[in-house]
């Protein structure tokens, strides 16, 4: 094993590039804000000593006299101090701070800044943690070499599994292989090396390879990072640029099987590659500078724009949901936690939710807020309201149409959608409300359709086509990071949902109203949206066998469950498919795994809002199967009089029960029952 072990004069130097780096950080921020108060702190001065830093209290103290300056002064040798004190832990919060404990708050807010420090958030503490990468995600080919392939693949038919097969000769094949790394790297190839046909098609359809390549570059997660920093670099020689690089490197990847961090050999040999792939699509000049660029005037490159950074944080789904349900919770609504962790599991289980009430309940503003807690807005375009309109009666108002003209016109869910996919590692939201306003089959079918196509291929969750390239000018589908939520009112001006689209949502009823609770009111902290990526929201079981692997003995308790449900349901042929079966089960399969809720609580969710809405009519076969279900979910009898007041304390399922006894009564008094009638 190669290992290369540094003098003193070179731990020396590699000391001077972080100073470097961390001047350029100080000159480039005016403002950065604490991780876990987010108080501001203004870097005032910056020179070759150290940076100036002030914050509200230190200008308060020095107004009032109790202090001599309004700054605090941070030498070079005290960051770097913290910096090591960083990457020994690699994950560190203000505990790991020891020597440099006084300023530790400002500390990580101000590595926070770094393109390659990401933030997470643990038992409600704030850690700033490095990220990793493998040699695997760093070119070793030229870029001339990895294009040279890919021009191979397009117009002889070269199947990328096959290299090692068909090239014989060792040093043509190891070329092969390492330029097949290269493609894997800009997208063209899946991990198991499988043409990637959209991205190949896009390709060869650019009319500027450099603007396309570009792109692809900068998706990648190492070379935007090297990206930035070199936006930091700007001016220095390329030496610095190459050792500076070189070591950042070596802190953040580790060889392909994940063990040792990349040697000095490894990392200044890649390090050189992707400067040389920057250089050929002109991101950077000669000199490694980054160049503002404006490639063809439709994608521009600039220093400034490469600065901002994605404040993604890594967190937990246990925390993201208590960081949801606390920022609800300074808006001057109430809901209860249950009710915001059930908002989550139902997007995560399907990405379509239907929520249903009487005016005035937050339907849309819990919507809102949810989306806007992780960082989703309708300024960054990931939130989006789009009202129905009643004479909706087809897909063209939401999805586009082909004008007279024969262009395609986009619709606003299609926008949407293109974003998305344009930021696949972003959650994006979609409002549709007073969706029942017209009838939702006539303009939802096609999503509906493509919702239910989706099916692994190559380890990636794909769809059917919504839009064909015939209409659209190019194929789109549905992206895994889009979520469709839909307010309804049901009353005289609607339409009532078809089983075939209660089948495929979640049904979430907001009808409770407490007036009287104001203590969500008091003292309440300031709750600061959190970027997270869109992996926590993502479903990763399409089919039963995906979740029944590592979930059996759970899956085998619902289903005994919903198996006494559906003889009941029978008895008025509503009783639930598979479909509705395998999503119960994904539901309580993600709640067993973060433990948000106990099983009888999370199940009561799911027969609330996936098989009570099935349930309407007016003869005594509903009566009947109303009462049988009151006997399931509250192991007790149904009494008759209007009056009873019944305590469901002990109730397996409350919630259920206080539905269906809503509905027997309704029953009773009009002759006529159905979940929507409250």
């Amino acid at each position: 094993m190669e290992v290369d072990i540094l003098s003193g004069d070179e731990k020396a130097e590699d000391k001077q590039l972080i100073k470097l780096l961390l001047k350029r950080l100080a000159e480039n921020k005016n403002e950065l804000r604490t991780l876990s108060t987010n108080n501001p702190n203004w870097i005032t001065k910056v020179n070759d000593a150290g940076i100036y830093v002030e914050n509200e209290t230190s200008r308060e103290k020095f107004t009032k006299g109790e202090k001599k300056n309004p700054f605090s002064f941070i030498t070079y040798d005290f960051l770097l101090t913290a910096w090591e004190e960083f990457i020994k832990v690699r994950s560190a919060s203000t505990k790991d701070f020891i020597e440099t404990k006084g300023s530790s708050s400002f500390i990580m807010g101000f590595f926070h800044e770094l393109p390659f420090v990401e933030t997470e958030l643990k038992d409600n503490n704030y850690f700033i943690k490095l990220k990793e990468f493998t040699t695997d995600r760093l070119p070793e080919s030229t870029l001339k070499q990895t294009l040279k392939l890919l021009t191979e693949i397009i117009n002889e038919e070269l199947d990328p599994k096959t290299i090692s097969q068909k090239f014989k000769e060792d040093s043509i094949k190891r070329l092969k292989l390492r330029a097949r790394q290269g493609l894997k790297i800009l997208g063209f190839l899946s991990e198991e090396y499988k043409i990637q046909q959209q991205i190949l098609n896009e390709y060869i359809d650019t009319r500027n390879t450099d603007v396309f390549l570009s792109k692809r570059m900068l998706r990648h997660p190492y070379l935007k990072i090297t990206y930035q920093l070199l936006s930091l670099l700007t001016g220095i020689g390329k030496a610095e640029k190459v050792n500076l690089l070189t070591e950042i490197g070596m802190v953040l990847v580790r060889n392909s099987l994940g063990s040792n961090l990349m040697v000095h050999s490894v990392a200044q040999n890649r390090t050189r590659n992707i400067l040389n792939w920057f250089k050929e699509i002109g991101l950077v000049d000669e000199e490694w500078n980054v160049l503002d660029n404006k490639f063809d005037g439709r994608y521009t490159l600039t220093p400034s724009a490469s600065l901002v950074r994605e404040e993604q944080i890594k967190i937990t789904i246990f925390d993201l949901v208590n960081h949801i349900n606390q920022y609800i919770a300074n808006k001057g609504f109430f809901y209860r936690k249950e009710e915001v962790i059930n908002l989550f599991l139902s997007l995560k289980t399907k990405p379509f939710v239907i929520i249903s009430g009487i005016s005035g309940t937050g339907k849309t503003k819990i919507v809102q807020w949810f989306a806007e807690s992780v960082g989703a807005t309708e300024k960054n375009g990931q939130f989006t309201l789009i009202p129905v309109r009643p004479d909706w009666s087809d897909s063209s108002d939401l999805l586009g149409y082909v004008d007279i003209k024969g262009d395609f016109k986009k619709g606003k869910l299609t926008e949407v959608i293109l974003n998305a996919r344009e930021n696949e590692n972003l959650p994006y939201f979609v409002l549709l409300d007073e969706m029942n306003l017209a009838r939702v089959e006539y303009y939802f079918s096609d999503l509906l359709s493509v919702m239910e196509s989706r099916k692994w291929d190559e380890g990636e969750m794909v769809s059917s086509t919504l839009l064909s390239e015939k209409t659209a000018g190019k194929k789109i589908i549905l992206p895994n990071n889009l979520y469709i939520i839909g307010t309804v009112n049901m009353d005289e001006t609607t339409h009532p949902f078809s089983k075939k689209v209660l089948d495929r949502a979640n049904t979430i009823e907001f009808n409770r109203v407490e007036l009287g609770n104001l203590s969500f009111l008091q003292e309440l902290d300031e709750i600061e949206p959190v970027k997270v990526n869109q992996e926590l929201f993502a479903s990763k079981y399409l089919h039963l066998k995906d979740a029944y692997k590592s979930n059996e003995q759970l899956i085998k308790t619902i289903t005994d469950e919903l198996i006494l449900i559906n003889n009941a349901l029978q008895r008025i042929n509503a009783h639930i498919g598979y479909r509705v079966r395998d999503e119960i089960c994904f539901y309580l399969s993600y709640n067993e795994e973060s433990q948000l809720m106990p099983f009888e609580q999370a199940l009561d969710h799911c027969i609330l809002q996936k098989i009570l809405p099935r349930i309407a009519g007016s003869d005594g076969r509903v009566e009947t199967l109303l009462k049988e279900l009151f006997s399931l979910f509250t192991r007790m009898e149904y009494v008759e009089e209007l009056d009873v007041q019944y305590d469901f304390k002990n109730a397996p399922y409350p919630a259920s029960a206080a539905k269906v006894v809503e509905m027997l009564r309704r029953l009773q008094e009009d002759g006529f029952t159905s979940f929507w009638i409250s």
